[in-house]
């Protein structure tokens, strides 16, 4: 059972860091050939339909995780967790697991429906003038940064154990 177990915790960590820097350096940039009408209506929908598809993942990956570390793991009391390597490399994933779900949920989301909500940014990129949209654009790339670099945080500490 651990092993199906962690077969579905790897494939689900593929599955939410691989699908969200998809979309943010594979689908986002090639959005850039519609118009921005387009884009901006195909953006719209495909993180309505992709947030909570991710945050499902994200729930998952962190649910299996947790049964990992103790029901099918070594951790069976608080001092495992704050006396053994194992114990504080897992803490510090699941930390920063939830922390990135929480982000991209809560901050990450939220900032991008704003942007591709908001008329003005939009309007005015249309009339030409596209700073606007990009300091946004710009703006939403540094704070999902926070994301991709927590999950790289969270595999070095999988492959470092």
């Amino acid at each position: 059972m651990r092993e199906v177990l962690l077969i579905g915790h790897i494939s689900l960590g593929v599955m939410w860091a691989g699908g969200i820097m998809f979309i943010g350096w594979g689908v986002f940039p090639a959005t850039m050939s519609m118009s921005l009408a387009n884009q901006r209506q195909f953006l719209i929908q495909l993180m309505k339909w992709a947030h909570h598809l991710f945050a499902l993942i994200g729930t998952g990956v962190i649910a299996t995780g947790i049964l990992l570390g103790t029901v099918f793991g070594p951790i069976h009391s608080i001092d495992v967790i704050w006396n053994t390597p194992y114990g504080n490399i897992w803490l510090a994933a699941l930390l920063i697991g939830i922390f990135n779900l929480l982000w991209g949920i809560f901050v990450g989301y939220r900032e991008m429906m704003i942007i591709f909500t908001d008329d003005y940014f939009w309007k005015e990129a249309d009339k030409g003038n596209k700073s606007p949209l990009r300091r946004q654009l710009f703006r939403l790339a540094v704070l999902e940064s926070i994301e991709v670099f927590g999950f790289i945080v969270l595999i070095s500490l999988m492959v470092a154990f």
